[in-house]
């Protein structure tokens, strides 16, 4: 395996370094753990004439690389962020809860304003407010999106004062309808599928689903478990798993058992977080660390090889395939894994906020924003204000909610060089090969459009690259 070197907060200041040490092989490794902007920066101090390519595959990905102008894509690689998000204006930051869509690249948001006593129920694309679907005083605590114009939702009044009831909801543009209401909802989750939502009760262990306009209930504690509330969906919408202690239940998005699994014990302890991830589930557990699991021989497995160490208990992981990353929140604090091997990972340096590298458990230097939310199945990530400096252009940034399109071609440039594979070009292709005059939903400009192309060409070296 190649060595992950994490560059720092000016990685290519740190290739300069080391280039000057002559060391090459740590320069190397320092370029293949970099995303391609920073990694033309970097290769623009390795020295052909005295570095010996461990293979074919790393001298022609080298030749990509020195063949840019690496200045144009170094501030390419600062302009990523602007690049592809949007502000959303008058939000002051908060934006909880945040549910994603698994049909379209839309996201829910419950918005509260200047008025901390109103709440308003939106849709969101790339570009910004979709519908208004709901403003009042309701509080809402799990929230799904259906499409652009519908919205699955937990809510309560005066947090459960007078009424004393929770009710699951749908809106859609001028109409409300209460699908279900009682104190037995009370902390129950709701997430789009496939064929429709899915939502899991913590006080009765049932979960109800919505497919095809079809109601289908899936009693948990037949199968062991205690509560229905813990659940992930996956990519494609049409797999569940519900977890709870040291048992996993996979169903499909009509809650048809498909595999479980039960062990004694896990290292991380009693499951606490669960999320898919390109063909894994993975999970977080009360004494700390992650853990994977995979269908194997039609059978759910945890993997030998599967469990990681983590600084503290993680309560929300957010898969970004777009990135190769699994950002894992605990206490406040995000950390960042690399998806397919759960080894720690450098960050988009818009998710790290500015500073000096603190210990894991320095509470006092935060490391991440405040709240990031993304989703197996998400088109979009959502950022709850505390953007990190260098991405804030003024105080009120601070403040800001930000959608990011996890769509755009540009987070091609992202990822870590050495993670690119074929799949990320056949992504970003179209995007370059479109006749002229034909419309692309995405307007490149010429640098762009050039340093897409060298990582379209990296894509076909760098799964081959040895690294020395």
């Amino acid at each position: 395996m190649i060595p992950r070197i994490d560059g720092g907060p000016d990685p290519i200041g740190m290739a300069r370094k080391v280039a000057r040490k002559g060391d090459w092989r740590t320069l190397w490794w320092l370029i293949l753990s970099l995303p391609l902007p920073q990694a033309a920066g970097a290769a623009a101090h390795l020295k052909r004439r005295k570095w010996d390519p461990p293979s074919d595959a790393d001298a022609r990905l080298a030749d990509v690389l020195t063949g840019l102008p690496h200045r144009e894509a170094t501030r390419l690689g600062a302009e990523l962020f602007d690049r592809t998000t949007h502000r959303l204006s008058d939000t002051l930051g908060f934006a909880s809860p945040v549910g994603f869509s698994v049909r379209h690249p839309v996201v829910a948001l419950d918005l509260r304003g200047r008025d901390a006593h109103t709440s308003r129920v939106v849709t969101v694309d790339r570009t910004g407010v979709r519908s208004t679907l709901y403003e009042g005083p309701a509080q809402h605590w799990s929230l799904c999106a259906i499409d652009s114009e519908t919205v699955v939702a937990r809510r309560e009044f005066d947090s459960g004062g007078y009424r004393g009831d929770t009710e699951v909801v749908e809106y859609t543009p001028g109409r409300e309808a209460v699908l279900a209401q009682g104190s037995g909802l009370l902390d129950a989750v709701v997430e789009a599928t496939a064929t429709g939502f899915v939502m899991g009760t913590k006080l009765n262990g049932v979960a109800f689903a919505l497919a095809d306009g079809e109601q289908e209930q899936l009693n948990l504690r037949e199968f062991g478990l205690r509560r229905a509330d813990l659940f992930a969906v996956d990519a494609t919408g049409t797999r569940i798993a519900f977890a709870d202690d040291t048992r996993i239940l996979v169903t499909d998005s009509r809650l048809q058992p498909m595999h479980d699994i039960v062990v004694e014990s896990l290292r991380h302890g009693s499951i606490n977080a669960i999320t898919f991830t390109e063909d894994s589930i993975v999970t977080a557990g009360y004494d700390k660390g992650l853990y994977r699991w995979q269908v194997i021989g039609g059978r759910l497995r945890g993997l030998h090889d599967g469990w990681h160490s983590s600084p503290r208990t993680f309560f929300r992981l957010n898969p970004v395939a777009p990135w190769n990353l699994l950002v894992a929140e605990g206490g406040n604090v995000n950390y960042h894994y690399d998806i397919a091997t759960l080894e720690r990972s450098p960050a988009p340096p818009f998710l790290v906020q500015a500073g000096p590298d603190s210990k894991d458990d320095d509470l006092g230097l935060p490391r991440a924003v405040g709240k990031f939310a993304s989703s197996p199945y998400g088109r979009l990530a959502v950022y709850e204000g505390m953007l990190a400096l260098s991405t804030r252009n003024s105080s009120t940034d601070f403040y800001s909610t930000v959608v990011q399109d996890l769509e755009h071609p540009l987070n091609l440039l992202m990822k870590p060089l050495s993670t690119l594979t074929a799949a990320d070009a056949d992504r970003v292709r179209p995007h370059l090969d479109s006749p002229s005059g034909t419309p692309d939903a995405y307007a490149l400009t010429a640098t762009e459009r050039a340093v897409l192309a060298a990582a379209v060409e990296a894509c076909a070296w760098a799964p081959k690259v040895t690294g020395g």
